[in-house]
């Protein structure tokens, strides 16, 4: 039962670390939203930078989530 609870507590810190990616995400993206508006960046640079940090996110996203499923095994094997 104990386990159990722990798993649960496992899988809202997974997903709280995640919605705290997205956050930091969007506050990058919207950094260089923010430079090709003002002209520091041309568009293509924009565009490059984002896809490089959403790249970077769904790889850090799929980390959390391989550590999150690790960690259940771990606490579910006797």
């Amino acid at each position: 039962e104990r386990r159990g609870q722990l798993v649960k507590l496992l899988k809202e810190m997974g997903e709280e670390s995640k919605i705290s990616l997205r956050h930091i995400r969007r506050d990058a993206i919207d950094v260089t939203k923010k430079e090709e508006k003002d002209k520091e960046i041309t568009e293509d640079d924009s565009k490059k930078q984002q896809q490089d940090i959403q790249s970077l996110t769904d790889t850090f996203s799929k980390k959390i989530d391989a550590m999150v499923t690790s960690k259940e095994e771990e606490l579910l094997t006797i």
